[in-house]
């Protein structure tokens, strides 16, 4: 069988070609729009982590840069699907701690034995633009002798009941104002207790804000307004049998 030097000369020269050809040069901006649709993809991962554990305020935070930083991708486009909510959950979760931080609890051993529980709110305005700092508070007692106890207590100040503590109006949330007796202790102690504690509590329980009508000796007549929404029961275990 004879052979063609020439045909096979040219066929070793075309595999030769074939082996070394180059791949085609990828497009810059093809190549960029891939990295930033990656990243964007990594931050969504985050976000939905985030958004999963209802962490809302660090999901909102992460939801805004990515939006940011990323628009146009398709990560950009699931998260603006859900941004909205996350971010009026995270101003909830603000809202709820900034209400918990409004009280104050205690429990102090008593010598007698057993524990005094108390929790203690200060009134959302102060009673006057003179004294800033003088405000109001609303007291939670539980104490393992006297038994459990509302009052409001001003320092160096007093209640005047002349006109009725006996008939206090007090007002939870939108709710027509209701009269509950009120007694200032015959110890003449700064304090007006609310007779009846678990009436009292039982609707601050269910309340976000609680309206409450006095009159202070030198101080006139006052309407004193806790935001109570951020009470934690469980802060007061030895609540009283029904």
């Amino acid at each position: 069988m004879s052979r063609n030097p020439l045909l096979f000369c040219l066929l070793a020269m075309a595999l030769l070609c074939a082996c070394s050809k180059s791949p085609p040069p990828v497009d810059p901006a093809i190549a960029a729009r891939a990295a930033n649709e990656a990243k964007a993809d990594n931050a969504l991962k985050l976000y939905e982590q985030m958004r999963a554990s209802g962490s809302w305020d660090l999901a909102t935070t992460l939801g805004d840069e990515l939006l940011k930083k990323y628009p146009g991708t398709a990560a950009a486009a699931k998260a603006q699907s859900t941004i909205d909510e996350v971010r009026s959950k995270a101003a909830q979760q603000v809202e709820t701690r900034r209400l918990a931080r409004l009280w104050a609890y205690n429990a102090v051993p008593e010598k007698t034995g057993g524990t005094q529980y108390t929790g203690a709110i200060a009134s959302k305005q102060p009673l006057d633009s003179a004294a800033a700092a003088k405000r109001i508070r609303l007291v939670l007692r539980q104490h393992p002798q006297w038994g459990q106890s509302v009052y409001l207590l001003l320092d160096d100040a007093t209640f005047d009941c002349r006109k009725g503590c006996a008939t206090l109006p007090v007002r939870f949330d939108d709710a027509p104002a209701q009269r509950m007796k009120a007694t200032i202790p015959p110890t003449g102690e700064p304090a007006l207790f609310i007779d009846d504690d678990k009436g009292f509590i039982a609707k601050l329980e269910k309340a976000k804000n609680v309206a409450i009508d006095v009159t202070l000796k030198d101080g006139g007549d006052k309407t004193v307004v806790f935001e109570v929404g951020g009470y934690d029961p469980a802060r007061l275990p030895n609540k009283p049998k029904k």
